[in-house]
């Protein structure tokens, strides 16, 4: 483990009928383990992902706004069994008063993947499998609105490499059912991946009204890095691409893809980053 992890836990720690070995992946909100099979076999397979969530610490607030994450999350894998997002197979609460740290925390026990598209770009910026892999994705999304849910939260990190190959969503806790044309979720982002139109959005009790545009939107950002290597609007960092987008939307800037976009790509991403949402491809 390099890096601090939000929940940490010992490798050989039960949960369940599932025991901790190799950390994975971390992020604000959970930790993510992989698991081995430490009691009988319920059918499930042997090796899982176990994404631990602190519901046992923390603050009434900090708690309500991850129950919030958690609830969307759960709900999205209950309702939804499709084959380019992850599967979820059950949901686990510890119980141990013996560790503070982990008592309460809640447990989903996912499909295990081989790996992330964030983790295949960082040695393979253009990778062979790019354009295999960005229709895997449009499926995911084309499966997800078609059920009348946005992601909200599309990015390399979100997407998973499967033992095969293939890529599934995941990380649903941005989540969100649409109520007509547009669903609510949390004020949080991944700016570069985040339309112009929700960068300064109005934030709601309900919080931020999202929709399906902005995945599709974040696929065409998506589709820029992996078949190029860059992003598609200007600037070192992700505060600078922010401001980029900003005067792109204002009609102060123009979008100026990367020349070694493919030709056949080249209409498509066009179209999914087009200034406003009205005019953007489904």
């Amino acid at each position: 483990m390099t890096e601090p992890y939000a929940v940490p836990v010992p490798k050989g720690y039960r949960v369940g009928g599932w025991e901790v070995r190799e950390p994975i992946a971390t992020g604000a909100f959970g930790s993510v383990y992989e698991g081995r099979r430490a009691g009988a076999d319920t059918g499930l397979p042997a090796e899982v992902a176990l994404k631990f969530l602190p519901t046992g610490t923390g603050t009434p607030r900090q708690l309500s706004h991850l129950r919030e994450l958690i609830d969307r999350e759960v709900e999205l894998h209950r309702r939804l069994k499709q084959p380019r997002l992850i599967r979820m197979y059950e949901t686990l609460v510890v119980d141990d008063a013996g560790h503070p740290a982990l008592d309460g925390a809640t447990v989903l026990v996912l499909e295990k993947a081989q790996g992330s598209l964030s983790a295949l770009l960082a040695h393979t910026p253009r990778p062979e499998a790019g354009p295999a892999l960005l229709a895997q994705i449009c499926e995911g999304l084309a499966q997800l609105h078609r059920a009348g849910w946005v992601h909200g939260d599309l990015k390399p990190a979100n997407v998973l490499l499967m033992q095969d190959g293939s890529a599934r969503l995941a990380d649903f806790n941005m989540a969100a059912e649409l109520e007509g044309t547009h669903a609510y979720t949390p004020a949080f982002s991944t700016p570069d991946y985040t339309p112009p139109e929700l960068l300064w959005s109005e934030i709601g009790e309900r919080g931020r009204r999202i929709r399906p545009s902005a995945d599709v939107w974040a696929f065409g950002v998506l589709a820029h890095l992996v078949l190029t290597g860059s992003f598609p609007l200007p600037g070192a960092t992700a505060t600078t691409r922010r401001d980029a987008a900003a005067a792109y939307a204002r009609g102060t800037d123009e979008l100026r893809l990367s020349p070694e976009l493919p030709d056949a790509w080249r209409e498509i991403v066009r179209d999914c980053l087009t200034r406003t949402h009205t005019d953007r491809i489904g």
